[in-house]
């Protein structure tokens, strides 16, 4: 088995074993929740995922890069490691801003067997990994004006707001408009996957 063989699987592993724990439990991808607003700025029903204060929390992510703020967040660490094994990791690492729509880790349970096989090949991986992924900061206005904005891999995304609520792509936006010093996070309650996935 060649390392980027090994490098895949070993970002697939965790996905099967969330896939598993995600079917015996009655909590959904966005089974989190902190009841409580967004801070100030922030979107999404789900914000309490970023501690208040100290490390990881929304203010100390703004002075970092986009792919190391998201990694400061342990909910977030299979889409991190994906990215990583896709290669996409200095891709995000430059200074363009990037907005990226990352599921959290629980999003990886509603994914179906062929769905995660499928992620098993590096090419396949690096599509769905870059159609999270828009080469531009995305602001919760233009989630109302209903935008498709085109991604890393190419295809487009649809952005939308009804009342409180954001989607992407139908996904339900957990927390967003998060800062950082590379772009802006989204994360999100889905696997985004490219039409012809």
């Amino acid at each position: 088995m060649s390392s980027r063989a090994r490098a895949v699987t070993a970002v697939i592993a965790p996905v099967v074993a969330l896939a598993a724990a995600a079917c015996s439990t009655t909590a959904g991808p966005a089974a989190t929740g902190s009841g409580t607003p967004p801070p100030a700025g922030l979107v999404g029903a789900d914000c309490g995922m970023f501690p208040a204060h100290g490390g990881g929390s929304v203010r100390t992510l703004r002075a970092k890069p986009v792919l190391a703020a998201a990694s400061s967040n342990p909910q977030l660490s299979v889409f991190v490691a994906a990215v990583r094994t896709a290669g996409l990791d200095h891709t995000f690492a430059a200074r363009r801003p990037f907005t990226l729509m990352i599921p959290a880790n629980l999003a990886f349970g509603g994914l179906t067997r062929p769905q995660i096989s499928t992620l098993h090949g590096h090419a396949a991986l690096r599509r769905v990994v870059g159609y999270h992924a828009i080469g531009a900061a995305i602001r919760p206005a233009q989630f109302g004006r209903g935008a498709s904005y085109r991604t890393v891999q190419g295809a487009s995304l649809r952005v939308s707001r009804s009342g409180a609520d954001y989607k992407v792509n139908g996904a339900t936006v957990l927390c967003g408009n998060i800062p950082t010093a590379g772009g802006t996070l989204y994360v999100i309650n889905k696997v985004l996957l490219p039409p012809g996935s």
